[in-house]
């Protein structure tokens, strides 16, 4: 409870300082206020000239653990290393103006001991000359009623065998995708998986792509299996640079693991299609494969 009140006074503190500088409008010093004094967590979130936090209530704290609101305010990135990864994009069209605002936001945010919580949000943008220069909300804590629609949203949209997003939710994912920019998709398909499925039985295969599926998300939380052996990586807002490297990690940590992977890679920074560039990348690795077995025949 002390740090409760705690919290509200570095909040009020913040509330004195901004409307000294006079850089808010009175209507949002009051949100703020009200802020202070509710469980609901309020917060203010720029966006230009850069990301970062101007407010954000005491109670996040309650909900996610201590320190988590002081983490916000020194780092913005600190949000999206929280959010579930499912929720991962709508956070970000949230931010860049590409949702009905009009309607409630759910998300999963992750708390200090590593579990997830349900919030409810409902968002207002701010604007200037026509652009969106920061973004305002009320989140409200809706864990209880989100536990049974949590389990089925979650079957709908993943892979019952390695736990990673299913082909449903890529289609989903590229087919709302159209316009993003400095995007990469890695397709990587386990090699000899038929062997292991003939030589040592389908329990052995099925171990074989949980581990594929498992070694991916600790490198990358958007994965998808989209076929019996195949698993796709979609990037967005990544340099070209970056993802090149993501693969270099990805083929080292499968070799250290006896895993044989190939592996495809296509980016671009404005692509005129997903479905075009993840058939470049699925094109890419084919012709890994390929080359791949034309060294074993040269061994």
């Amino acid at each position: 409870m002390t740090l409760f009140f705690l919290g509200i006074l570095v909040g009020c503190l913040i509330v004195l300082w901004l409307h000294k500088r006079q850089r808010l409008h009175p209507q949002t010093l009051s949100f703020m206020h009200f802020g202070n004094q509710t469980k609901d967590v309020i917060y203010i979130f720029e966006t230009k000239p850069m990301w970062r936090f101007r407010y954000i209530s005491p109670s996040l704290d309650l909900y996610l653990g201590e320190g988590t609101v002081m983490r916000s305010y020194a780092d913005a990135q600190e949000c999206f290393r929280r959010i579930h990864p499912d929720d991962r994009r709508l956070l970000l069209d949230k931010v860049m103006g590409r949702v009905d605002y009009e309607e409630a936001i759910l998300q999963r945010w992750r708390t200090n001991e590593g579990t997830y919580v349900w919030f409810e949000e409902y968002t207002t943008p701010i604007y200037e000359d026509g652009q969106i220069v920061a973004v305002q909300g009320v989140i409200r804590n809706i864990e209880a009623a989100m536990t049974e629609r949590e389990r089925l949203l979650y079957e709908s949209r993943h892979d019952s065998l390695t736990g990673v997003f299913n082909r449903r939710a890529f289609e989903e994912t590229i087919g709302q995708a159209e316009g993003v920019t400095d995007v990469g998709i890695i397709v990587l398909d386990v090699n000899d998986l038929k062997i292991v499925n003939d030589e040592e039985g389908h329990s052995a295969g099925d171990c074989l792509l949980k581990r594929v599926g498992s070694l991916l998300q600790t490198i990358e939380p958007s994965v998808y299996r989209i076929g019996g052996d195949e698993f796709v990586l979609f990037l967005q807002m990544m340099s070209e640079e970056a993802c090149k490297k993501m693969v270099c990690k990805i083929e080292t940590t499968c070799r250290k693991e006896g895993i044989s992977v190939a592996i495809g890679l296509a980016w671009a920074s404005c692509p005129e299609s997903i479905e075009v560039l993840w058939q470049e990348a699925d094109d890419a690795m084919y012709e890994q494969k390929q080359q791949q077995k034309r060294d074993l025949l040269d061994v």
